[in-house]
């Protein structure tokens, strides 16, 4: 069962990671166009979080150590309120 739950963490953090990734790429043309630094901002903003992200991955699958059910599962409840946040994000970005 603690495998399964690992692989959906992992499914819902790379999916994270392709959504800031997508997001960044959406600043980088925003700043080429304006050169604000308010855009720079939220591309220095974006960077960071991509970093954040690539670093939440699931560590304990790379690792080997094995944790209860309990801690994935709260780990996959924030990954899925970060999915969420990350979503209406870029949604408010592209209008």
């Amino acid at each position: 069962m603690s495998e399964i739950l690992l692989t959906v963490e992992g499914i819902l953090t790379l999916t994270n990671a392709l959504l800031v990734a997508i997001i960044m790429y959406l600043f980088i043309q925003s700043y080429k166009a304006v050169k604000s630094q308010f855009t720079l901002g939220l591309l220095l903003f974006s960077s960071i979080l991509l970093v954040q992200v690539i670093f939440s991955l699931p560590a304990t699958a790379l690792s080997g150590i094995t944790y209860p059910a309990e801690v994935v599962i709260y780990h996959l409840i924030s990954d899925g309120f970060e999915l969420a946040a990350l979503l209406v994000f870029l949604n408010i970005i592209r209008k």
